[in-house]
C-alpha cells in the first residue's frame, strides 16, 4: 500500500519566501487597478494596457489571442475562487495556495495546466515589440518600465543585470525557447539561484554564473532543464540603456 506523504515533506514542499516574493510580482502584474485582488474589472484594465503598449489593434491576431488567453486566465482563477468559498475574490491568500497545488513535484512547463502555459508566449510577444523573435536589453527595460511599472533608472539597470544572466552574457539569444525555460526557472526555483527572477524585474542582488541549459542537482536548486509602440515612445530608453550596456555599467 502507498502511503501518504509525511507531514514535514508536505511542508517541504510548500512554497518558500523566495518563491512568494516572485508570485506576488506576477500576482501584482495582473492586478491592473492595485486593489490587491484578481478579478474581471482587472482583466478589462490590463487588456487596454497591452494593447496601449503593443499597439495591437482590438480584432488583430495578436489582439484577439491576447484576449483569449487572458480572458482564460482572470476566468479560471475567479472561478477557482468561488469554489473554494472565497467569494470569487483571488486575492493573495488565493493565489499563493493554488501555486501551492500546482508546483511540488513540477519539473516545467508543461507540467501546469494549458490556461497558465499560453501566458508564457503570450507574455513573449508583447516583450517582444520589434517582433524579431528575440527580445534584447531595450525591449526588456521598456517591459519593466511601461508594464511592470518601476521608475526608467531602476528598469534600466535591472534591464542591464537581468539581460546578461538571461542571456549568459550574450553567449545566447532570448528567443522563446530560452525565455520558456527561464520562466520555468521563476515559477520552480526555490532559492535566489537562476534568471528567473528578473522575469518581471524583481531584485537587484548579486547575480549569479548561470547557464541556460545545465543538469539539475538538489532538490532546492534551480531546475533548469526546462527551462508597437512608436519609436518616439521608446527610443529614449533604447539609447540609454544600449549605452549604459556597451560601456559595461
Amino acid at each position: 500500500m502507498t502511503s501518504l506523504p509525511s507531514k514535514k515533506k508536505m511542508a517541504d514542499q510548500s512554497l518558500t519566501k523566495f518563491q512568494k516574493i516572485k508570485l506576488e510580482y506576477y500576482f501584482n502584474f495582473f492586478d491592473a487597478d492595485g486593489n490587491k485582488s484578481l478579478d474581471m474589472n482587472d482583466f478589462k484594465l490590463l487588456m487596454e494596457k497591452i494593447l496601449d503598449y503593443t499597439s495591437w489593434e482590438s480584432d488583430s491576431i495578436e489582439g484577439k489571442e491576447c484576449y483569449e488567453v487572458c480572458h482564460v486566465f482572470y476566468e479560471v482563477m475567479t472561478d477557482k475562487a468561488e469554489r473554494d468559498q472565497a467569494g470569487g475574490k483571488v486575492e493573495l491568500k488565493v493565489w499563493f495556495d493554488l501555486w501551492n497545488k500546482l508546483l511540488p513535484g513540477c519539473k516545467g512547463l508543461g507540467n501546469l495546466p494549458i490556461w497558465l502555459r499560453r501566458l508564457t508566449p503570450t507574455l513573449f510577444k508583447i516583450i517582444d515589440y520589434k517582433e524579431d523573435g528575440v527580445i534584447d536589453i531595450e525591449e526588456l527595460a521598456c517591459f519593466y518600465q511601461k508594464m511592470v511599472g518601476l521608475p526608467e533608472d531602476v528598469a534600466q539597470k535591472r534591464a542591464i543585470d537581468g539581460f546578461k544572466q538571461m542571456t549568459d552574457n550574450g553567449r545566447y539569444n532570448l528567443d522563446i525557447h530560452g525565455y520558456e525555460q527561464i520562466f520555468a526557472n521563476f515559477l520552480i526555483g526555490r532559492t535566489l539561484l537562476g534568471p528567473g527572477r528578473y522575469i518581471f524585474g524583481c531584485f537587484e542582488d548579486k547575480v549569479e554564473p548561470f547557464q541556460i541549459l545545465q543538469p539539475a542537482v538538489e532538490e532546492d536548486d534551480v531546475d533548469t532543464s526546462n527551462l508597437k509602440k512608436s519609436a518616439q515612445r521608446r527610443g529614449s530608453i533604447d539609447l540609454r540603456v544600449k549605452m549604459k550596456y556597451n560601456s559595461g555599467v
